[in-house]
């Protein structure tokens, strides 16, 4: 016997197909993790198989695989879409001197504390300060912030986002070299994505 997730996964079943070709299980059972959600449908392995092999069946999944496939390719275009205007965004960052700047990042970094979290200064370890100058740079001192409201509800909003973070870390390593490293280390972190945004 299968459950409709065995349909979807294991074998390409669409929902809209579950319902048309199969409109009552076979039989159902109690949910094993559950006792208050809705008896399991099940469906029984040769019907299944009966019904796939069907031209009505076999009609109604080319249809829906070439509307997933269309969909893709829309997906496809307008993700090349968001990624060129992120390539063409005017992004700024205003250069001050190095021991400002470096100050003003460790006074953020504090301001911002939580937990047990150990203040930093001057002394502090140069891998630790650097990561947190750069995330000072990106997140203070360029139009990191402003650019990506561009991009809110955009489809392909998390591919230009890379782009633009990625952009934005090469533009902080050209102004301020002592943390080309740090900005080169950065690019490979696992992006720290806005709510709702995914790639």
């Amino acid at each position: 016997m299968l459950i409709a997730n065995d349909l979807k996964k294991e074998r390409g079943w669409t929902d809209g197909q579950i319902k048309t070709f199969l409109p009552e299980p076979d039989q159902t059972a109690r949910n094993p993790f559950s006792r208050k959600a809705a008896p399991m449908k099940l469906y029984a392995l040769e019907r299944v198989e009966a019904i796939e092999a069907t031209p009505e069946y076999q009609k109604a999944r080319e249809a829906s695989r070439n509307r997933q496939l269309a969909a893709r390719e829309r997906a496809l275009v307008k993700k090349k879409a968001a990624v060129a205007v992120a390539e063409a965004l005017d992004l700024r960052i205003v250069p001050e001197p190095w021991e400002t700047m470096q100050r003003k990042a460790i006074e953020h970094f504090n301001g911002r504390l939580r937990g047990k979290q150990s203040p930093a200064s001057l002394s502090t370890a140069p891998s630790r300060l650097n990561r947190l100058t750069v995330n000072y740079l990106r997140h203070q001192q360029t139009s990191y912030e402003e650019e990506l409201k561009e991009f809110k509800g955009v489809v392909g909003v998390g591919e230009a986002y890379l782009v633009v973070r990625n952009r934005i870390l090469d533009l902080i390593a050209a102004t301020y070299p002592q943390l080309k490293a740090e900005c080169e280390r950065q690019k490979f972190d696992a992006p720290d994505l806005p709510d709702g945004v995914t790639l």
